[in-house]
């Protein structure tokens, strides 16, 4: 086995000998508009309490360069070093700071994105779009709970 590998070492240093040490292979990579997309989903749908959102008519007049579900790359810089700007659309759980939502999703996608396509990310833009419940009920029994609070509150004030 051992006599196997020798072998090919061989045959692989005779193959390499007829090029120079030290060459760099010239050329350009391009990631597709789709696969920044895709990432940018991905990257949301693994953020709690934060959902995608409709992008509305942004979508229907086809402003920026490709959008799906909630992401739309604006633009992509080619050059030495690439960069892209995407804009997010999402819903955020009731309940919770909105500002800090917003923050964990700009990082988590510029981090994802930059890690994945050695891209820099110049800007995520995130657009909220609206708030949403898992049950209902239960937001309004915590909105009846705060009013009622409120009541006692000014009814202490008054005496």
């Amino acid at each position: 086995m051992d006599e196997v590998r020798v072998d090919e070492k061989k045959a692989l240093d005779e193959g390499n000998a007829a090029q120079p040490k030290g060459v760099q292979f010239e050329g350009n990579v391009r990631i597709s508009d789709d696969v920044i997309v895709e990432l940018a989903k991905k990257t949301i749908s693994g953020i709690p309490n934060v959902q995608l959102a409709n992008m509305g008519l942004v979508s229907k007049f086809g402003i920026g360069r490709k959008s799906g579900d909630g992401v739309r790359v604006l633009s992509v810089e080619d050059g030495k070093i690439p960069a892209t700007t995407v804009d997010v659309y999402i819903r955020t759980k009731f309940g919770y700071r909105i500002p800090d939502l917003v923050w964990d999703v700009q990082e988590k996608v510029k981090v994802n994105l930059e890690r994945y396509t050695g891209y820099t990310v110049t800007a995520v833009n995130v657009n909220v779009q609206g708030i949403y419940v898992d049950d209902p009920k239960e937001v309004a029994e915590e909105v009846a709970e705060e009013e009622s609070a409120a009541c006692d509150e000014a009814q202490t004030e008054e005496e």
